[in-house]
């Protein structure tokens, strides 16, 4: 199928254009011309693609282009800039629906352009051939393969897709495989902090409370023992000793008690002494009366009359003051007998007070001796029923026991290091290996169910485009030309059209298209840059 008709209106550098194509169309002119303008159109007709944003020339409001068939389909494409934009597809025979998409099919993707392709950077061109290897998958497909919907540009090429599966799987499994590095080396670390050998499950259920408990009774059994030995080895220096202090206190209380004697008679012989001196003083008070008033009138006899009254005034003072004296004596004396009764009483009783108080320290004497022959019968029950423990093997476990637990914390974090990080990256990362050997060995499965476009093409099982076993980017020029119109007309659908650009570059190589030309169904648009020419069609026959 070719274009039979071809019109073009305020279309980019085309102002109105109309012609009939043949078979080798050559487009020429100088820049600007609308060379180019004429394959962008016959793009935009059939694919709706614009290579530029402004498309419409300067001062119109709507361009237009047309294409007929030599089949009879006719379309029309107007491109508005204030309305819509319109499109019509028809044919006389036959009914055209979902017309985009018709469209579409009648070229089997883009209207293909093979210089522009040798142009294109290696993988735009790996792009653009895998588009072309048609192999069916689905979405159900990708979630069987990987158990999931791993995160790819699904609008690539299933081969791409499956490469930045792989990809992304491999940098996961790097990143995991740097932390399991790393939590191994952690591991190591607390391993060599702990003893050669080291089992925590050996020390985490030992007990040991018990066994410095047992430890503590048989040192504390030990311990009884020793005493009761020693007890029984000073009994009678003991015995001595306690018999020597009661004696020293019994000497104590009789030394204190013959002191309190001493005291007490010293002091009765103070207060006789003192009631005899008083009742003397009482005695011999009305003599002295008699003997001052005696004094007195010998005085008053020898006075004048006028200090009679004087001296009977002093001789009344010195009576009462007698009497008062003498009437002190009396309440002295009374006070004084009272304490003579008392320390007479406490006299008495002090005989009793230190019987009784010597007997107390023979009472606590006997008792000292009785309970330090009760220890001794006590420790001899123990020194006969009791066997001296080496506690050395007990003392050395439990040792042993407390030092290994205080390992039992980094044993622990140890193991839920491996238990809660470790393990679990070690099993994604193995997940992530077997998938990435799925994702590595899905392309060559999926490579046998594509049909190839161009003989001598192949895909390896990462993606990469080779011609006869040779990388398309290390094909010559002219290997790169000829696989570049061999992939065109291998693209082309039922509109076999190829474009050409920059055929002024291509020297002899054009004598050798052209004459290719003769011998396939394929309609060719050339365009050729003329400097200083105006847009020229030329239909080369052949």
């Amino acid at each position: 199928m070719h274009i039979k008709r071809i019109e073009i209106k305020n279309w980019l550098g085309i102002k109105e254009l109309m012609f009939s194509p043949g078979k080798f169309n050559k487009v020429s002119g100088d820049s600007g011309t609308g060379k180019t303008s004429l394959v962008e159109g016959l793009e935009k007709l059939f694919t709706n693609k614009s290579r530029r944003t402004e498309v419409i020339q300067h001062g119109e409001d709507e361009a237009e282009l047309f294409v007929e068939l030599d089949d009879g389909l006719q379309t029309t494409r107007k491109i508005r800039s204030e309305k819509a934009d319109y499109l019509k597809v028809k044919h006389d025979s036959k009914a055209v629906s979902s017309t985009e998409s018709f469209l579409k099919k009648l070229i089997s993707g883009d209207i293909f352009r093979p210089i522009e392709f040798v142009q294109k950077s290696a993988k735009e061109q790996t792009e653009i051939i895998l588009n072309m290897l048609a192999i069916e998958w689905t979405v159900e497909d990708i979630k069987s393969w990987f158990g999931e919907m791993p995160e790819a540009d699904y609008q690539l090429h299933i081969l791409q897709i499956l490469k930045e599966i792989e990809t992304g799987y491999f940098t996961e499994r790097t990143s995991i495989n740097g932390e399991i590095n790393l939590l191994r080396a952690n591991i190591e670390g607390i391993k060599r902090d702990l003893p050669q050998n080291y089992d925590g499950a050996e020390w985490k259920d030992v007990n040991l409370q018990a066994l410095y408990k047992k430890l503590s009774d048989a040192e504390e059994s030990n311990n009884k023992l020793d005493e009761a030995v020693k007890l029984i080895d000073g009994l009678n220096i003991r015995i001595d000793d306690i018999k020597q202090r009661s004696a020293n206190a019994r000497e104590s209380k009789v030394l204190e008690y013959s002191r309190q004697r001493e005291t007490l008679n010293s002091s009765i012989k103070r207060l006789d002494e003192n009631i005899n001196d008083e009742k003397t003083k009482v005695d011999d008070v009305s003599r002295r009366i008699n003997d001052e008033s005696i004094r007195l009138d010998s005085e008053l006899e020898q006075a004048i009359e006028r200090l009679k009254l004087q001296y009977q005034a002093k001789k009344h003072s010195s009576k009462e003051s007698i009497q008062q004296e003498g009437e002190q004596s009396a309440v002295f004396i009374n006070e004084y007998k009272e304490q003579l009764v008392d320390k007479k009483s406490t006299l008495a009783n002090i005989d009793e007070h230190e019987k009784k108080d010597l007997e107390k320290i023979e009472d606590h004497e006997a008792n000292l001796i009785t309970s330090e022959n009760e220890k001794s019968g006590n420790a001899q029950k123990i020194i006969d029923e009791s066997v001296l423990i080496d506690v050395e093997p007990l003392k050395e476990s439990a040792n042993q026991a407390a030092e290994m637990k205080e390992y039992l914390r980094e044993w622990e974090r140890m193991n839920e290091i491996i238990k809660e990080k470790l393990s679990p990256k070690e099993a994604r990362s193995a997940e992530l290996t077997n998938k990435i050997q799925k994702a590595r060995e899905l392309p060559k499965e999926l490579l046998k169910t594509a049909s190839l476009p161009v003989e001598g093409l192949s895909v390896d099982e990462q993606g990469r485009i080779r011609i006869d076993d040779t990388l398309i980017d290390g094909l010559s020029e002219g290997e790169s030309l000829e696989f570049a119109f061999k992939l065109a007309k291998a693209q082309a659908g039922e509109l076999k059209v190829i474009c050409v650009d920059g055929w002024q570059n291509l020297g002899s190589r054009q004598q050798e298209i052209i004459e290719s030309s003769k011998h396939d169904d394929y309609q060719y648009f050339v365009l050729e840059t003329i400097d200083g020419q105006d847009l020229n069609i030329e239909i080369v026959e052949g």
